[in-house]
This record gives structure tokens, sequence and C-alpha cells, in this order.
């Protein structure tokens, strides 16, 4: 019994290493790669380095596109488990099916280490060419010094991590910082890391080559996106950007798009148009097996510097008609009329925003102050005392406002409420811990309006009359020195305004449009201190439910009276609104 137990105890470690080695070299032998979709780690991971991989089938399309008989040199900068490289293997077979050409050398980058070796693995089992390839287990910016001392690359095809730079370790932050500077670029913090690929990539470009890369929508839109914007359309001949109607990637709920440039020029040129084209999803997508056919004669919509792309998918007469009034004598930055600052961030909106209740529970009715948190009690252009005294009926309303109290004043039950505060830990969490008195909720101040950060069928600027403040979820706005602010809610209301705000903001899965601040403060009103709007009129109107009958008031007095447009224009502009609108809504 002894001798048998010793044995066991001896060959079942060895069993179980033998069984883990042959199960990883069965798993090699899979070696066709999966479809629409996939990601292949754990959500959390993948969050983390900002990793979600391209499905196989797209990978390939990019390929097709970029990839021709003369490409020599190609770069994949976040190579992740190696989709791209597979669909590059695949697509040199095909073109050396018919007539041998030389195969090109290959650049692959990586940082995550398991991911690179799991590439490596792929790439071995797969590999029908005699292709050449480096790997570089090192995030790209610190790849990139290496990579500018060699030859510049034919195509650079991949999809970088979409993380923010704040999220970024400082040493990688700090070399792709270095590296914008030295080419001219004004990195910013707020900015995402996509971002620095794509503009560390194009300086790695031959003349003449060719950029395909899947990327956030984020491109058409945000202000940190605008110098690459600008630099696309001087250094390359042709830009064709690809949309969808609904998500390549659910499990993020961000829209993705495709930039697809070519013709790397010399030396920044004049502005080139871009071409867009929409597809249904990835699957649609794929019928179309020519890629380069398929964008080949895509109209071409004019850029300009400065200039949001997301306009560029309206039709023809919308587009032309929201690129001229955005231009139109008469209009004023929202900003230059208001500042909009982010709502109130308690650091925990449950333990801090009480309810009438614990208000008078705590002994705290002094010492707080009314607060709203949800776009859904702001249905017109004004907040009134009672729509006020309806929310508070219906969620927690009061904000603990404990800043410049002398702790020696507080009730016993809030001295305890506080204490039970700490013992769930809410004054070890972010917002919290760093405030001298980890109970001193920051910033609160009464707006003269409110704005939604998150749209659903439009946006509204409504006056506080209610004398709130609110949490993150709304914007507050501060008007500036003479602006009368029922004059600003109503004129906001409009065809023009509420097109630039779908150009402007950024759109998430759900149909949801979220404005930040600055994007916000882009946003054109055909506003004067004058102005013979019956702002009554057009509050009265949406709180029953007429958001048509206001719009078109709003758009006779601001756009037809105020701004001088025809009913042509006013028709087209309307419809830049509702086809933005849609195209939003609608995507899943």
């Amino acid at each position: 019994m002894n001798i048998r137990k010793n044995v066991l105890t001896e060959v079942a470690p060895r069993l179980n290493v033998l069984y883990n080695f042959v199960m990883s070299q069965l798993a090699l032998f899979q070696r066709e790669p999966p479809a629409f979709p996939t990601n292949k780690q754990p959500a959390d991971r993948r969050k983390l380095r900002g990793g979600y991989y391209t499905p196989f089938d797209l990978a390939r399309y990019l390929v097709q596109w970029g990839l021709r008989g003369d490409t020599r040199h190609i770069l994949e900068p976040s190579c992740g488990d190696g989709n791209f490289l597979a669909a590059i293997l695949h697509h040199l077979q095909t073109l050396n099916g018919s007539a041998p050409k030389p195969t090109p050398d290959i650049v692959a980058v990586e940082l995550d280490e398991v991911e690179l070796h799991k590439a490596q693995q792929r790439f071995k089992q797969l590999s029908g060419s005699d292709a050449a390839i480096e790997w570089l287990n090192a995030d790209f910016f610190s790849a990139y010094s290496h990579l500018r001392q060699g030859k510049r690359f034919d195509l650079i095809v991949g999809n970088p991590p979409f993380i923010r730079f704040q999220h970024f370790d400082n040493d990688s932050r700090e070399q792709a910082f270095s590296h914008l500077s030295a080419i001219g670029y004004n990195p910013t913090k707020l900015a995402n890391i996509w971002a620095a690929f794509v503009q560390l990539c194009l300086e790695l470009l031959c003349v003449g080559g060719r950029l395909a890369m899947v990327l956030p929508a984020e491109l058409l839109q945000v202000k940190y996106a605008q110098e690459l914007r600008d630099r696309l359309t001087t250094n390359f001949d042709h830009i064709v950007i690809v949309g969808f109607k609904r998500l390549v990637f659910p499990e993020i709920q961000q829209e993705v798009v495709l930039l697809l440039a070519e013709g790397k020029r010399p030396q920044p040129g004049p502005t080139s148009d871009v071409h867009t084209i929409e597809f249904v999803d990835g699957e649609d997508l794929l019928q179309h097996e020519n890629v380069r056919q398929a964008v080949a004669h895509v109209p071409a919509r004019h850029s300009r510097p400065g200039m949001k792309w997301t306009s560029l998918f309206l039709d023809a007469d919308s587009f032309a008609a929201l690129d001229m009034a955005a231009g139109a004598p008469g209009l004023t930055p929202l900003g230059a009329l208001a500042t909009v600052d982010v709502g109130i961030v308690t650091g925990r909106n449950s333990f801090f925003v009480l309810t009438e209740a614990q208000r008078a529970q705590l002994d705290v009715e002094r010492l707080t102050k009314p607060i709203i948190g949800r776009t859904a009690a702001l249905k017109t252009t004004r907040f009134m005392p009672e729509d006020f005294t309806q929310y508070g009926q219906l969620y927690p309303a009061f904000l603990l406002n404990l800043t410049g109290v002398a702790a020696g004043r507080f009730s016993k039950a809030l001295q305890d409420y506080l204490r039970d505060g700490e013992r769930q830990q809410i004054n070890l969490g972010y917002k919290c811990r760093i405030r001298q008195r980890w109970y001193d909720v920051p910033s609160i101040y009464t707006p003269d309006a409110f704005l939604f950060r998150q749209i659903h069928r439009y946006p509204l600027l409504v006056v506080n009359q209610a004398g709130a403040t609110s949490t993150d979820t709304i914007h507050r706005v501060r008007l500036r020195p003479g602006v009368d602010v029922h004059r600003l809610a109503a004129a906001f209301f409009n065809s023009l305004t509420l097109s630039w705000a779908e150009v402007c903001g950024r759109s998430y899965g759900g149909g949801v449009l979220e404005l930040e601040p600055r994007e916000a403060e882009e946003l054109p009103i055909p506003y004067h201190a004058n102005l013979p709007i019956d702002a009554d009129k057009v509050a009265s109107l949406l709180a029953q439910g007429q958001p048509y009958e206001a719009l078109n008031y709003v758009d006779g007095v601001v756009l037809q009276d105020y701004l001088g447009f025809d009913a042509m224009t006013r028709r087209r502009l309307r419809r830049a609104w509702e086809q933005l609108r849609d195209r939003r809504i609608e995507r899943k």
C-alpha cells in the first residue's frame, strides 16, 4: 500500500504536466480563426489594457484593402493574439496563388507577453509563406524610437487600444507625449491613446503608404482628435471612413469606424476630401468581398480644417445645408454666452443625497441643498419649484452640505450616520479620501440652468427656477453677464443647434448621445439680447409633449426671421438633425 501510494504521489504530477502539454499542442491545430465577433481575454483584463480584438473577417477585410502586390514592409503596432497577422498570411497566400511575388517584411508589436506568445504560435502554425517577421514585446510608444530608425512602412494595419491616457502607466504616457511633441503635436491627458497610435503611425509610413485601422467613432468628432483629423486630410491623397449602423463590438457599447487612408504625401498639402460609406454591421461588410471596389466610388465630401466628420454621413443636401449654416453670421457659441460645468461629484450619491425622511431623521434640514440627478425630471425649458417637489416625492433630492460646518455642531444622528459611512468605507473611495474632510462635498453651487449630459431624443437647456443643483448626470450652466436665460433656453431648441449637438457629441450603445462640457460650449446658438422669441410658448409646447410644434415655432423665429434661411435650407437642416438622431438611436 505504501509503495503504491508513493508511486502515485510521484507519477500524478508528471501525468498532469503531460496532459497540459498535450492539450496545449492540440489547441494549436485549431487553424481557423473565428469570425464575428471575438474577444479572447476576460472582460476585466481587456478593459485594463484597452484591448478589444478585431474579428478575423474584419481584419481580413482591412488587409485586403491595404495589402497589394507592391507592399514590402508592414507594421502591426498592437498585434494582440495575431488576428491581423493571420489575415496578412491568408491574403499573401491568395496573392501568391496566381503568380509568385516577393513577400513583405512584417513588424509586430505587442505589450502583453502572453498575447504575443499566442500570436507567435499562431503565426508559426498558419504560415504558408516565407514572410519575415520581427516580434517586439514592448508597448508601441517604447518601440517607436526603434521603429523610427528603420525603414518606413508601406502598410500599417491594426486596432490600437481604446484607453484614456490618465489610465495608462506614467512612463509610457510620458514617452508618448515626448514623441508627439517632437513632431509638432500638442498632446493632452484628456486624450485616448488610440489617437497617439494613429499620429505616430502616420510618421512611420513611407511616401505613398497606406493606413488601415479600426478606431472609435470618436475620431469623427471629439475635440482632442481635431488636430489628427486635420493632419490626416493634409497628409493623404484619399481617405475613406467606413461606418456601421450597428455595434461591431457590442460588449464595449461603443461605435467604431474603419479608417482607410492612402497616398501618404511627401509633405503636407491641400486638404483632401473625405469619402464615407456605411454598412449595417460587420456581416453586411463581408458581403462586399472586393473592398477596394466598394469604397473606390463612394461620394466625396469636402473637408476643411476644424471640421467634425460626423456630418459626413448625411445625405448630400443635408450636409451642404448644415455646412453652410454653421458659418452663418448671427450664430454665437454657447461658450460665449455661458459656461458649462459637470454636475456635483459626491463620491457616493446613495450616501450624500437624502430623502425628505432621512433629512428630518438626521436633523439636517439646514445642512442640505435641493439636488436632482435624473434627466427625466427635465421635460421642458423650465424647472419649477413644483417640479422639484414632485421629483422629491419619488427620489432622494437633498444633498448633504457640511462644508464649513464644525463637527461639534453635528447632531448625534448625523454623527452616527457619518460613522456608518466609514464602516461602509465610503471615506476610502477616491473622491472622498482626497478631501480634507471626506464628507465635505466640493463645488456646491446653484446654476442658472441645466443641460442634458446624456441625450436620447433631443438636448434641452433648462432654466433652473427651483434653486436646485445637480449630480454629474446633468451639466450645470452659468450665464455670462447680460444674457437672458429664458431667451437662450428657447433659442437653443432649433434644428441647427440640435444637429450640431449630434455632430459634436459621441454616441454609445442604446442610442445614447453624450455631450461633455467643452463640446456643449461649441454648439452654435442663434441668439441676441433682443431676440423676439416667446419663451413661454416654447416651454408650454414642450411641457405638453409637442416637441415638433415647438421646433417649428423656434425655427421660424431664429432660422427664418433672424438668420434669414429660406424654407429649403430649414427643411434640410431639420432633415440633418433627424438623420443623425435616427442613425444614433437605431444603432444597437
